[in-house]
């Protein structure tokens, strides 16, 4: 029996060297041993002889393993939480500390700062209450507590915490190198930045000396962003590439990640879009696979604006809808987290300690749901910054028109409604007189000069109608300046054409109503061609609404080409381009549409007016229709003299 027990007891003894040996080595991380294989053989030893302990420990280096050797964060938050649980039974508070610690360490790695917050403030608590475990697992506490305040960017908590880590730093805790790292980020933050550069050369050293190869990578990288916060970029790319090929070495996908990004971000700062879209382009396959979204989302904002700067719209467009759509689902799962977590937390805590949770949590979960709407406003914002910029400029207008007003009220930020112009100069048109023109406008000479102007209504509006907006935009722009399709009838064709490959594929009739008019300046000429929508034609004391096409631009129940017109304008005539969205307006004391008959007649009213001021009475009335009911639609008027 005596043998039996002192054999079990040899056992104990190696589980807990081989757990105390993984568990030291993961500040101080080397590739001479292999800590799943420890590991795996502690835990099957500690089952096989029913060693609670033995196995609690086994199980909390499985769930580091999980998150350092095999990302896997969800089996690596198990594992810790199991760990937890059995510590919890044992009443063994040190290591229930410890598995907090742990916890809130892979947390905040995914990005939920606030839930790793939680985390490290009840695993610290063992360490502040006057126990002296070691100085190296002390350190770590307030390394882990101060790197969590550091993301939530509470910085005076961090600094704290983080110089708390160092009172004894001659005793050369594995933890110091990392906690000067983190004290460099505070002082770069406050763009103190020589004494960042300080901290983290002397970061560097300690973690070369320990050979801590994720420690010396992270040290590089903060090199490298403390050079590029002071423009040096010729000495913060080396750092960058040295800290990403270490990562990839040690294959830690979630710091290669963060090297990726930094790289692509610093080319782009000294002017290298190219170089900086390249490494954008290698970042995202790695944030889908290791499951960031929140650098996702950045990630696809950031290629957006590279390819609207390249002049690539469609693949700007296409990542941009890809950034709303991943900041929306972001904020809808962190708030049902959110709310989970606070259930959960008012089931499982002491009655006290309910109430202070609560009102953490809640301001921590309203300080998030403002902070990811300020990022969707902040990008639907940038989405109205790109389509302004897309939209017909003043200076454009003034430029080839007498005189004109634009009347542009969106409903919400970004519009559905755009009105486009271009000016060319052609020695290939020729108008055919075809496609149901009973007119027959003569052809263009050689050399005219061609000024296009559209008004379309896109379908939907706010930003699914934005995008489609600029995608419409897109495709007239291309018919006409790539593709040198010069008559208003067949660029409709054409941007029909597009429309249907490009979205409707599945059945959706997504497209555009619209007009587009084109002023031949050498021969005076006005052609149109319209879809579902009609110019407004003011001739004298007559007034009339000119022929259109009753379909859309896009997928729809009719395929016929679109019609060429001609309009026989005089000097004083005016002509009205016009979306739908003023006479869809409900308004007026009986809460009634006001329809495009009374829009033609108030048209009429105002037409011996300048059209600046036509412009303003048109504004006023709309206003005064509408009065406390909401917009119902984009709207857009143009009025032009030739």
């Amino acid at each position: 029996m005596e043998s039996i027990a002192n054999n079990e007891e040899a056992i104990r003894k190696k589980i807990d060297e081989s757990n105390d040996l993984v568990w030291r080595q993961r500040a101080t991380p080397t590739a001479d041993y292999n800590p799943a294989v420890i590991i795996e053989a502690a835990f099957n030893d500690a089952k096989a002889i029913n060693y609670t302990y033995g196995i609690a420990r086994s199980t909390l280096s499985m769930g580091m393993g999980a998150f350092i050797i095999t990302h896997d964060s969800a089996l690596s938050l198990k594992l810790i939480t199991e760990a937890y649980q059995m510590f919890k039974t044992l009443n063994d508070k040190e290591w229930m500390s410890n598995s907090l610690l742990t916890q809130a360490i892979v947390t905040n790695s995914l990005g939920n700062h606030e839930d790793a917050l939680y985390y490290a403030i009840k695993g610290i608590e063992f360490y502040e209450n006057d126990h002296h475990p070691g100085l190296q697992e002390v350190a770590m506490a307030y390394y882990v507590t101060g790197t969590v305040y550091k993301d939530l960017k509470k910085f005076d908590q961090a600094e704290y915490y983080f110089l708390k880590g160092i009172e004894n730093e001659e005793e050369r805790s594995s933890w110091v190198g990392r906690i000067f790292t983190g004290l460099s980020n505070i002082y770069n933050v406050r763009e103190k930045y020589q004494e960042a550069l300080d901290l983290s050369f002397r970061s560097l050293a300690i973690l070369k000396e320990e050979n801590n190869i994720i420690g010396i990578s992270r040290a590089l990288n903060d090199i490298g962003i403390i050079y590029r916060k002071l423009k040096q970029y010729d000495k913060a790319l080396p750092h960058f590439y040295e800290a990403l090929e270490l990562r990839k070495e040690a294959n830690v996908p979630h710091f290669v990640l963060g090297s990726l990004i930094d790289i692509a971000d610093t080319h782009v700062e000294s002017g290298d879009l190219k170089k900086g879209l390249e490494y954008y382009l290698k970042a995202q396959p790695l944030a889908e696979e290791t499951a960031h979204s929140a650098r996702l989302a950045t990630i696809f904002l950031s290629v957006a604006n590279l390819y609207k700067l390249l002049n690539k719209y469609e693949e700007s467009i296409l990542h941009f809808q890809k950034h709303i759509k991943l900041i929306s689902e972001i904020n809808v799962k962190e708030k049902e987290i959110k709310i989970t977590d606070l259930q959960n937390s008012i089931l499982a805590e002491k009655e006290q300690e309910i109430e202070r949770l609560k009102n953490v949590e809640l301001k921590n979960a309203y300080d998030l749901i403002t902070e990811k709407n300020k990022e969707i406003m902040d990008s639907i914002h940038y989405a109205k910054r790109i389509q302004n910029a897309l939209l017909a400029s003043e200076k454009l207008l003034e430029e080839n028109l007498k005189e004109q007003f634009v009347l542009f009220k969106p409903k919400d930020i970004v519009s559905g409604d755009f009105y486009w112009a271009t000016k060319v100069t052609s020695s290939k048109f020729k108008v055919s007189g075809s496609g149901g023109n009973t007119q027959n406008p003569k052809p263009a000479t050689l050399n005219s000069e061609l000024f296009y102007l559209a008004v379309c209504d896109s379908t939907g509006h706010g930003v699914p109608g934005a995008f489609m907006s600029l995608l419409n935009i897109t495709f007239l722009n291309e018919a006409i300046v790539e593709k040198g399709i010069y008559e208003p009838h067949l660029i409709l064709n054409y941007v029909r054409e597009r429309l249907i490959s490009a979205i409707s594929q599945d059945g959706a009739q997504d497209g555009m109503d619209g007009i587009l008019i084109c002023y031949d300046k050498q021969n005076g000429t006005l052609t149109y061609s319209a879809a579902n929508n009609a110019p407004i034609l003011v001739s004298g004391n007559k007034i009339q609404n000119l022929a259109y096409d009753k379909m859309p631009v896009g997928k729809g129940l009719e395929t016929t080409s679109f019609k060429l017109h001609k309009i026989d304008v005089k000097s004083s005539d005016s002509v009205y381009l016009i979306t739908d969205g003023y006479a869809d307006q409900f308004g007026g004391t009986k809460g009634k549409k006001f329809k495009h008959k009374n829009l033609v007649e108030l048209i009429q009213s105002y037409a011996e007016l300048p059209l600046s001021e036509q412009k303003d009475q048109l504004d006023s009335y709309f206003e005064n229709w509408k009065g406390d009911l909401e917009q119902v639609d984009d709207v857009c008027i143009i009025g032009i003299r030739l």
